[in-house]
């Protein structure tokens, strides 16, 4: 019972002590640099890109590191800066307070009251600089009542950012796969003094005010609690003025051109996404992981073929007179020219589909199918003998139809005209072809009963 009462008087006061660290925060919040526009703290314009708004907030966060300036004055134009930031690099925070302002983060900014991720010096969450909720006061503790629950981050990521570029691939490199060069611009830890950010390449001095810890403890209605040390901001040593690197000029970082090999995976397509761990970003502090590079693709369009998935869609011109008979034609695919075989009485805009003739789906071994659209070509003009010869196919086909002219084109009300006009040709011409077979075969039993008369004559 004794336990129970201890733990119930503690968490009471640590409830306490929570309300009154909230209503401390939410009072002290409107007069930090959360309320002020961070397009003029950085000193870029409203349009700037990304990679403005990353270059500008380097150059800043490097003149005012509280490291570097011992001015009063530029540990709060640190943590101004970083929140600042913190709001323009997040394309969603940033379009929230385009529109919103401040107002749109509940009268705090998203880095809270301290400027870190968090809200409080130290990176403690919450919004408005408070604490999240109340099992957040025992993480301030190293554990609490209930034993460790693990350290609080010191407000710096130990990851670094990762890297979105674009690649440009002709439409046959992403249907069969392809190996490309890219050149990248990321940060990396810097050489000649091996990201101390000294010139001596030698680890800088240990802060004599955290002793290297990166932290203070601080006592509040007889609770002690942890925050980052305000003589190094959390770092744990100190760099002097003028002892800063010649190359990173005392960030520990460069930014760096380096060319990696990207493999385009067979059947891929405008948008994916091609993922190389680790080749983004070294992380700003510390000694953490580099995050990712991500490629995305963006195809060149054929200009033989077009693709809707793993289906590949082409358009070829056949003569009247094979839509009319059939006959075979040679068709572009994506793996070679193939023999097609046209029907007899294929009609304008028919489609004929290749089976597995498509672009090989993504991460699978199958493939796509192609679908050729066919148009009919007819001749502009006509020698006189192909004229003769369509004029009299006419008289046989339309008996009822009146002589054309050069000049005269095919009625609209004509029922063979139009769609059914190859079909019911073709069936005139082979009843014309049978016709003629059998005059000719006639004529030649004709020639030989003559010929057998003659001989028995003789």
């Amino acid at each position: 019972m004794r336990t129970r009462s201890f733990q119930s008087t503690a968490k009471l006061s640590c409830l306490s002590l929570y309300l009154h660290l909230t209503r401390e925060m939410y009072i002290i919040a409107p007069t930090l640099a959360s309320q002020q526009d961070p397009y003029a703290l950085l000193g870029v314009k409203k349009t700037a890109s990304q990679s403005e708004i990353k270059k500008a907030y380097y150059q800043l966060a490097k003149q005012y590191h509280p490291d570097t300036n011992k001015d009063p004055a530029a540990r709060e134009k640190f943590v101004q800066i970083q929140e600042a930031y913190e709001i323009l690099s997040d394309e969603q925070k940033k379009a929230q307070y385009d529109e919103f302002g401040h107002a749109g983060f509940n009268g705090g900014s998203p880095g809270g009251a301290g400027g870190f991720p968090g809200g409080f010096p130290g990176g403690f969450p919450g919004a408005g600089g408070g604490f999240g909720n109340f099992e957040d006061v025992f993480d301030f503790f190293g554990g609490g009542f209930g034993g460790p629950r693990g350290a609080r981050s010191s407000g710096f990521s130990s990851q670094g950012e990762d890297l979105e570029v674009p690649l440009v691939v002709d439409f046959m490199e992403a249907v069969k796969g392809a190996s490309k060069k890219l050149t990248i611009d990321p940060i990396r830890t810097c050489d000649p003094c091996h990201g101390f950010g000294t010139k001596t390449g030698k680890a800088p001095d240990v802060c004599k005010t955290c002793h290297g810890t990166g932290q203070q403890k601080i006592s509040i209605q007889g609770f002690h609690m942890a925050a980052p040390c305000q003589a190094c901001g959390g770092v744990g040593t100190m760099l002097p003025k003028g002892k800063e690197c010649n190359t990173c000029g005392g960030v520990g970082r460069v930014r760096v051109h380096e060319s990696v090999d990207v493999h385009v995976p067979a059947g891929a397509d405008e948008g994916v996404r091609i993922r190389l761990g680790g080749k983004g970003n070294a992380p700003v502090h510390g000694e953490g992981k580099s995050g990712d590079l991500f490629v995305r693709l963006r195809v060149k369009p054929s200009p033989f073929f077009k693709r809707q998935g793993a289906d590949v869609y082409t358009e070829t011109t056949i003569p009247f007179t094979t839509a009319a008979l059939g006959g075979t034609v040679k068709i572009p695919t994506v793996d070679g020219d193939v023999e097609l075989k046209i029907p007899s009485g294929t009609q304008p805009n028919d489609v004929s589909r290749l089976t597995k003739r498509g672009i090989q789906r993504l991460n699978r071994s199958d493939k796509g199918d192609q679908f050729v659209t066919l148009k009919v070509a007819l001749p502009k003009s006509l020698s006189k003998t192909q004229r003769e010869i369509l004029q009299k196919f006419e008289e046989i086909t339309y008996p009822s139809a009146k002589p054309s002219s050069s000049s005269s084109s095919t009625d609209s009300n004509d029922p063979h005209s139009a769609g059914g006009f190859f079909k019911s040709t073709l069936d005139m011409l082979k009843d014309k072809l049978h016709h003629h077979d059998d005059t000719e075969k006639e004529g030649d039993n004709k020639k030989d009963d003559t010929k057998k008369d003659d001989g028995k004559k003789q």
